[in-house]
């Protein structure tokens, strides 16, 4: 096999198996079995372990030697390091690069959120908001010019969008969300930078505050 098509099988088997866990399909301290995953990806150990070895990199899952591999908890050190990290950096990139998606792009989006369709239940209601909400964070994050800042909101967006998943189970109004959207995308077409900077700030300090306390209901941030 060349270099290329290995690659490609450990990047097929990485892709497989964050998604599962991004999902909830994969539940949090639960157990992946190399044998069952040869038998669903149709390919052998090797692309499989190198994949499970790069997603421990990325905090996805744990590796047990001589004993297993286990999907990692959404604990609340990881909840903070993930939270602290977009705070950190994507009002930044927004404020930087909103002007390159375009009016037109930006007021579609606008309306989505704005005017969505007639929903028949809860289930597409949240998936709905959901995939909206990864649309916008992730388009803002992809015009980044800076490779290396991409590469780790990436991985962190993957996280973000696990811990949205896992939230959804519990929350059950994204009222005050899709009122915070409309004021960063509000700014973004009015080209006011600052706003764009401030309101995307609240937003993740409020997402921040709200995931610690659906998933942590005994603490607070401070």
């Amino acid at each position: 096999m060349n270099r290329s098509a290995r690659e490609d099988k450990v990047s097929n088997a990485y892709e497989y198996i964050k998604n599962k866990i991004v999902l909830g399909e994969y539940l949090p301290l639960q157990d992946i079995s190399d044998m069952e995953l040869q038998k669903e990806l149709s390919m052998s150990r090797t692309p499989i372990r190198e994949a499970i070895q790069i997603l421990e990199k990325d905090s996805f899952v744990k590796i047990y030697p001589r004993k297993g591999t286990l999907v990692g908890e959404i604990d609340y050190n990881l909840v903070n390091a993930i939270y602290e990290v977009r705070l950190l950096n994507e009002p930044y990139i927004a404020a930087q690069s909103y002007r390159m998606l375009g009016r037109d792009w930006l007021k579609k989006m606008y309306d989505a959120f704005e005017n969505p369709p007639q929903f028949k239940n809860r289930e597409e209601y949240v998936s709905y908001y959901t995939k909206l909400d990864d649309n916008l964070h992730n388009t803002i994050i992809s015009q980044s010019q800076n490779s290396f800042l991409k590469e780790l909101l990436n991985v962190v967006a993957d996280h973000s969008n696990r811990i949205r998943v896992y939230c959804a189970k519990v929350n059950q109004n994204y009222a005050h969300s899709i009122e915070e959207h409309l004021e960063i995308l509000d700014a973004m077409i009015r080209k006011d930078d600052k706003e764009v900077k401030e309101n995307y700030e609240k937003h993740i300090k409020n997402s921040w505050n709200d995931t610690v306390e659906f998933i942590f209901p005994k603490k607070r941030l401070t």
